[in-house]
């Protein structure tokens, strides 16, 4: 039995430890290091020396968010740094823990020197956050859970079909069969690409186009087709498969096809049927992915009429003229060309067109001058001819002077990648708000839609 001087103990402590405990804030501070982002609401971080997870409230917001591409965007953004969590606890001052979860109010970042809620805001999110904990949060809690788990199953799948990838890319020298869809020249003519049961279907052949065009970029591993396609409208020729005055993505362009050997095969009434029309023109890659050139033309391995949905060999078969097959040069690309990218610093200076840009380089590099012309991916959807004008004046005046890492595209043997003769950014982003060129783009559509 205790004595009443050991209850009377007992009971003081407990009422000074109720107190003490009352007096605690819900949360303790935590220094850490923020590893990586598993989803929207769950950090990857490093606490003491141990690798935890650490899952955050609920965010209502208040307009439907694609949340895959949320976090495609967010884990592109920020960085590995040193953090602080806003830690729960269980009253004794110990991080709270369930299910292998530690839970916390918000982090705050020291690099960017904001919480992650403040950078969501920043990014031009809205949203409200839930005062509820998660671990009291019971559905919430069991969603965070779910998805977790098939993350983890979905970044082991990705893992080991990333390793099996670099495995066979290692294993064949440049221009051997491809991992991806298309593979030989073969697969990239019009007639692979464009059966003729869909040549009617204009919709589709131009979804199947685009997606042709923009399918190499968004691989983590970024491998070319051995041609490419670019959209244009069809110059003058002569007979001797001479193209001047081509229009091809916003430039005047020089060309050079095969012809028929048959002397006079180029009548009247053919120049007037292809002149000014809208086409796909393909171009031939050396080895290294750069187009080829003849002299001071690009040599075209084929050419695809929107309109008349004819290649070049179908449209001279319906004048009964058979055309010579392509020469394979062995310089010349039969399958995909693995492509690196280096991030270079400068300056955004304009945008000139709906895919080109002007920077000037503050950081110097071999892969570009100190003023460059370059190549960007438009904005998707492409604005009309109309919206295309104001579009470019104001992305300009939004964007003009703004620090930007480039990502710059470089060919196997260390050229710059090129297009036309100019320099291809796959990606570029704004370093004051980690935004990237594209999430800029829809920023800007959007503004003009307000404004109509």
């Amino acid at each position: 039995m205790l004595n009443k001087k050991t209850i009377y103990l007992l009971l003081i402590f407990l009422i000074l430890f109720q107190a003490a405990s009352y007096s605690m804030p819900p949360t303790i501070p935590q220094k850490g290091y923020m590893v990586s982002l598993s989803s929207i609401y769950v950090v990857n971080a490093k606490i003491d020396d141990k690798m935890e997870k650490v899952c955050l409230p609920r965010l209502d917001f208040s307009e439907d968010v694609d949340k895959q591409l949320l976090i495609k965007k967010l884990t592109e953004a920020l960085t590995s740094q040193d953090a602080v969590f806003q830690l729960y606890h269980d009253g004794l001052g110990r991080p709270k823990k369930e299910n292998g979860l530690m839970f916390a109010s918000d982090v705050y970042l020291k690099e960017l020197d904001m919480t992650y809620t403040g950078f969501l805001r920043k990014c031009g999110f809205q949203f409200t956050v839930s005062d509820k904990p998660t671990f009291d949060d019971i559905d919430y809690l069991q969603d965070v859970l779910i998805a977790e788990e098939s993350s983890a199953k979905l970044k082991k799948l990705q893992k080991v079909e990333k390793e099996k990838e670099e495995k066979r890319i290692k294993a064949g020298p440049l221009g051997s069969k491809s991992t991806l869809r298309i593979a030989t020249v073969s697969d990239v003519l019009p007639k692979k690409v464009l059966p003729h049961p869909i040549r009617s279907e204009q919709a589709k052949v131009a979804s199947i186009i685009a997606n042709l065009k923009s399918r190499p970029y968004k691989t983590e591993v970024i491998q070319i087709d051995p041609l490419r396609w670019a959209s244009g409208r069809m110059g003058t020729i002569n007979e001797k498969g001479e193209i001047d005055m081509a229009k091809c993505e916003g430039q005047i362009v020089d060309m050079l096809i095969r012809v028929p050997d048959k002397a006079g095969w180029l009548t009247p009434e053919m120049l007037k049927e292809i002149k000014n029309t809208p086409c796909e023109y393909v171009f031939s890659r050396y080895k290294n992915g750069l187009e080829v050139v003849e002299g001071t033309r690009y040599l075209l391995h084929d050419i695809y009429f929107g309109k008349l949905k004819l290649s070049w060999d179908e449209w001279l078969e319906k004048h009964g003229l058979k055309c010579p097959e392509f020469v394979e040069k062995p310089e010349y690309a039969t399958g995909v060309v693995p492509i690196e990218l280096h991030k270079v610093n400068g300056i955004f200076k304009s945008l000139d067109a709906l895919s080109v840009c002007q920077i000037n380089f503050i950081e110097k590099s071999k892969l570009v001058f100190p003023k460059e012309i370059m190549r960007v991916f438009p904005p998707n959807p492409r604005p009309d001819k109309k919206q295309g004008i104001q579009f470019v004046k104001e992305y300009t005046k939004a964007f003009q002077g703004k620090n930007v890492t480039v990502h710059l595209m470089v060919c196997p043997d260390g050229k710059s990648y090129t297009e036309l003769g100019q320099k291809r950014i796959n990606k570029m982003m704004f370093n004051e708000t980690s935004k990237y060129f594209a999430d800029t783009e829809q920023d800007i559509i959007n503004s003009l839609k307000k404004q109509d």
